[in-house]
């Protein structure tokens, strides 16, 4: 797996998704994708692992990270592994963190609910010009 390094972008739609895979590319640099707050419960695993599939067609794999954010859900978090999200973030005490590293089979593939500087793509913010000084190191 893809070490989970910033810079993060809250992504909540395939347009949102491609315009950060598509500027990821134009720089060359890579980039994290991560679900919205709590996306696990509302749009499911299976749809955002085909929104990541499809932003990323042709890109290298390297180059993106994709993280479901599971919330507070241990519950949640254990079916977006299962259902092959290799990256997940969850508001959890260490206990639940250290089984589902386990499950995981790594510590990197589960982000703790510590707050991350992220860029949301839903925000007035995200405009092309933003994404690109947010990408911009």
């Amino acid at each position: 797996m893809t070490k989970v390094l910033g810079p993060y972008v809250v992504v909540h739609n395939i347009g949102h998704a491609r315009d950060c895979v598509a500027m990821s590319q134009k720089l060359g640099r890579p980039v994290t994708l991560i679900s919205p707050p709590g996306a696990v419960a509302s749009m499911g695993p299976d749809v955002f692992l085909e929104i990541i599939a499809q932003a990323c067609d042709g890109a290298p794999q390297e180059a993106i990270t994709a993280v479901m954010d599971c919330g507070n859900d241990p519950g949640q978090a254990l079916a977006a592994l299962s259902a092959g999200c290799a990256a997940i973030r969850i508001n959890a005490d260490a206990g639940v963190l250290s089984k589902l590293r386990d499950m995981a089979g790594s510590d990197e593939a589960v982000l703790d609910g510590t707050p991350l500087a992220l860029f949301d793509m839903a925000e007035p913010a995200a405009t092309p010009d933003g994404l690109q000084r947010w990408l911009t190191p």
